[in-house]
């Protein structure tokens, strides 16, 4: 599998998060973070070098946390937890500016307003739906900041299994690739994970009426994403959504 291009502040909060709870992705080794051209020429004259570090650190910090919250909420959600997913993209919607990021203060305007939709939604389906659009917000930021870097390729998906462990493994490593692809517009990463996810539903133990009809929706879904216009992303951002709203809605059912 490819190396996914990220964006450059982004990349290294993100490598550093994934690792903390899943270990889906091996950061790369620290090192310095290049300032796009672009923000370059908006934040000349050049900081001395003891406020450019601050200056760094305190991005490298922002999209960390970001990242990390974006996950938490996500998970959140799927699980059924409406009230702390809101909870944590309150805390989101209130980040307080971040020196450095001035020049993209309307972008990051969107990403708050989406983080507040999330904090005030009525529902686990329309939370999840408002999930998909924050992240979209996050990666046309990233897009518009010029915002690359590199992460090494996560490891396999897990085996498929004829258990609900084993395709639940599949499947929560199957939406960190798809979370992935949106933020990065890394094309691998979304396909690997939507791949997973169009897999047949399991054989055993026997799924209910209302359950199948979820893995089918899911399985449709996955196939519509895999053929998604990859310059569309709000329309896989839609995509997206959905997907966690079948997610979370199959999670809901009795397990018995």
């Amino acid at each position: 599998m490819t190396t996914y291009a990220f964006g450059p502040i982004v990349a290294i909060a993100c490598a550093l998060a994934a690792c903390q709870a899943t270990a889906d992705a091996t950061p790369e080794p620290p090192g310095p973070m290049p300032t796009p051209a672009t923000a370059r020429r908006i934040l000349e004259p050049e900081l001395p070098p003891a406020q450019r570090f601050e200056r760094d650190m305190m991005l490298r910090f922002h999209m960390l946390s970001s990242f990390d919250a974006a996950r938490t909420i996500e998970r959140l959600l799927l699980r059924g937890n409406l009230d702390d997913a809101r909870y944590f993209a309150e805390g989101l919607a209130s980040d307080p500016d971040v020196p450095g990021l001035g020049p993209w203060a309307k972008q990051i305007e969107v990403v708050r307003e989406r983080a507040a939709a999330i904090a005030t939604a009525p529902s686990i389906d329309e939370a999840c739906r408002h999930m998909a659009r924050l992240i979209e917000a996050c990666a046309g930021c990233h897009a518009d900041a010029g915002a690359q870097a590199d992460f090494r390729p996560p490891h396999d998906a897990p085996p498929d299994l004829q258990t609900v462990a084993a395709r639940m493994a599949r499947h929560r490593w199957a939406t960190d690739r798809i979370r992935e692809g949106m933020l990065g517009d890394a094309r691998d990463a979304w396909r690997a994970g939507f791949e997973v996810l169009a897999a047949a539903p399991l054989a055993l133990p026997p799924l209910k009426a209302n359950q199948q009809a979820l893995a089918r929706r899911l399985q449709q879904l996955a196939s519509q994403a895999l053929h998604a216009d990859r310059g569309d992303r709000a329309a896989r951002a839609r995509l997206y959504g959905e997907t966690l709203t079948v997610c979370a809605a199959c999670h809901a059912q009795p397990a018995r």
